[in-house]
This record gives C-alpha cells, structure tokens and sequence, in this order.
C-alpha cells in the first residue's frame, strides 16, 4: 500500500511541476513575442529589436531546461538576421526575419504545453 501511495504522490508532485513550468515557460515566450510585435510601432526598430533580444536573453535560461534546444538556436538565429538586416538598412528583409520569428516563438508557445511528452 505504501509504495502505491507513494507512486501516486510522484505522479501528482510530477504533473504539479509540469503545469507550474508550463505556465512559466509560455509566459516567458508570450512576453519576447509581445516585445517582437512591439517592434513594428517603434521609432528606432534596430533598438527595439536589440531589446527584444536581451528579453530573449533573460529568459533563455529557465526555457532552455525543458526546451528543445535546437528550437532556441532558431530562434536566436531569427534575431541575428533580424538585427544585421535593420543594420543595413534592409526593412523587408527585416520584416520577413520577423514574422519567421514570430512563427518560431508561437511554434515553442505551442510545444511548451501540458502532454505525455511533459511528464514523462
């Protein structure tokens, strides 16, 4: 009886950090995603940009432990494009860098939620 008690207690202690994580994860990713979208409305872009970044940056440690990090390198990818095509003057290039970025912050948003895959 024990160890079913004790089995049913690591699966809820399991699935409680799971939702907690997830939670905390997709909030992070919602907040780099709402400072992307900012970018539009800002006076100087290239600054923003850099400022979404360090947001990204700031972040990027907690994401990365449960994360795929090949979808974090992508992600990290989108900004340097991003900021060398607004260093050179390249606004569509910039936009196009941009909505890539945005589709790979929603695509990690999407996997960072509660599944099979989580808890075990």
């Amino acid at each position: 009886m024990k160890v079913k008690i004790f089995a049913f207690a690591a699966l809820i202690i399991t699935v409680g950090f799971v939702a907690i994580n997830t939670v905390m994860v997709k909030k992070s990713i919602l907040e780099v995603k709402n400072a992307v979208l900012s970018i539009d409305n800002a006076e100087d872009k290239l600054s923003a940009t850099k400022d979404a970044y360090k947001k990204f940056k700031s972040h990027e440690t907690y994401i990365s432990l449960t994360v795929n990090h090949e979808d974090l390198t992508n992600i990290e990818d989108c900004f340097a494009e991003m900021i060398g095509y607004l260093e050179l003057g390249d606004s569509d290039g910039a936009y196009v860098t941009k909505s890539r970025l945005v589709s790979s912050l929603e695509h990690l948003w999407r996997l960072s939620a509660i599944n099979l895959d989580s808890i075990i």
